[in-house]
């Protein structure tokens, strides 16, 4: 996408109650409402982002089942089934990505793109058999430049699914690249996404 193009995309915040718990959602585009706008105003596809959320927060509040469970409520509940969506995960949000495709068969066709490791702490196996049955929809991107995901991840996970897209940064991209990196990544998977929003 050309990086030199600045539209004004309009930013709503709102909290919503999802599994019990207060839940911020950020929302960029002209809609606020998915479920009840039946004007033809609103969009064609989501883009669900799930970030790296605090460590912290992961273990006392949810725990991994739960994190998972609430962005599958969350979908299920805030999102019209005929939407298409576009899941993207960093770090351990990439786990949660994957395990979205796993339980959430009713979900419309989606891709998902992978930014860091898909393997912390708790989550220490990869998941093959939701790779594989995916694998067309997904992206994977591994820095070489991350402590949370060395490169012996990327080998690996390239050997076990040459056919699969899989990716190395040769940018030398920090895993915490929102500090430094932000718009560098979003253009470049901006970039990736474009074929497939094309095709819509």
């Amino acid at each position: 996408m050309d990086s030199e193009i600045k539209e004004e995309i309009p930013v709503h915040e709102e909290f919503i109650l999802c599994c019990g718990v207060e839940t911020q959602v950020l929302k960029c585009g002209p809609w606020t409402d998915l479920i009840n706008n039946q004007r033809g105003t609103r969009p064609k596809l989501l883009i669900f982002i799930i970030p790296d959320p605090n460590a912290e927060e992961v273990k006392d509040i949810y725990g991994l089942r739960g994190q998972v469970e609430h962005k599958l409520a969350f979908l299920r509940t805030q999102v019209p089934k005929e939407m298409k969506l576009v899941i993207i995960g960093h770090s351990i949000g990439s786990y949660f990505s994957l395990e979205i495709l796993k339980h959430a068969p009713e979900l419309p066709n989606f891709n998902a793109a992978y930014l860091g490791s898909q393997e912390m702490r708790e989550v220490v196996k990869r998941d093959n058999e939701t790779i594989k049955e995916h694998l067309p929809k997904l992206i994977f991107y591994y820095g070489t430049a991350d402590g949370w995901c060395p490169r012996e991840y990327y080998d690996d996970i390239k050997k076990d699914f040459p056919e699969g897209d899989i990716r190395l940064c040769e940018k030398k991209i920090p895993h915490a690249f929102i500090l430094s990196f932000f718009q560098e990544v979003a253009n470049m998977v901006a970039d990736w996404l474009k074929d497939d929003l094309s095709k819509m």
